[in-house]
């Protein structure tokens, strides 16, 4: 696959429409899972380690069950992105939202996001790892805070002593500042959903999807993805 780094603004479009995608379906699985994270891995660990000290086994076992889903799914989709690129990736979110959507509106609607929100956002970290030559997840937004504050520190770093610093790549800053943006707007987004009663919560994100696919899959058929 061609090293060509894709120009700034591809990458930002990709990373608002990730961002907001994730901060949705994050926002939506603490609310209908009951305190349960689609993609924040992190806070699900700390839930289950408190839970499962405080002897509140069904909830503790209950996260032990998406870390694993999630790990699980997100081999897989390491899998397909290696052998068939990012875009058949994208193709399967497109699907998980739908069935996510089939599922809220069944009377299992419960088991059915468990198994299908954790899955999508597992396929989604594991789609694109890299923008502009900047690795960075799209699901989670404690990493990407620290990554536009080292970026901040090397342009700095790289004004006092150009000598010796290098000055950051394009897009260092400003796409792990963009996705944390995103991610936020898409938390917002889908509290005032859940505030009006919606009835199609996870369809709205479709559109966007189906950009994205359009997206990456004009520069994988041109050899100028970085990934």
């Amino acid at each position: 696959m061609s090293s060509h780094l894709l120009p700034v603004p591809i990458s930002a479009r990709r990373v608002f429409i990730l961002g907001l995608v994730a901060g949705y379906v994050d926002a939506l699985s603490f609310v209908d899972l009951g305190g349960v994270f689609a993609g924040a891995m992190t806070g699900n660990t700390t839930h289950m380690g408190a839970s499962l000290i405080d002897g509140n086994w069904r909830h503790g076992l209950l996260l032990s069950g998406v870390l694993g889903l999630f790990f699980l799914v997100a081999i897989l989709s390491s899998l397909v992105r290696l052998l068939w690129l990012p875009a058949r990736g994208v193709m399967i979110m497109t699907l998980l939202m739908v069935l996510a959507q089939i599922a809220h509106g069944s009377p299992a609607h419960y088991w059915g996001e468990f198994l299908i929100l954790p899955a999508l956002l597992a396929v989604q970290g594991e789609t694109i790892a890299k923008f502009s030559g900047t690795p960075m997840p799209t699901i989670v937004v404690t990493t990407n805070l620290l990554k536009a504050a080292s970026g901040i520190a090397e342009w700095a770093a790289s004004r006092i002593a150009p000598q010796t610093i290098s000055r950051p790549v394009a897009g260092s800053i400003l796409l792990p500042l963009l996705s944390w943006i995103a991610f936020l707007a898409g938390v917002m987004a889908a509290t005032a959903g859940l505030a009006r009663h919606g009835s199609f919560p996870f369809l709205w994100p479709l559109p966007f999807l189906a950009f994205l696919y359009w997206d990456i899959r004009t520069t994988e058929q041109a050899g100028q993805d970085d990934n």
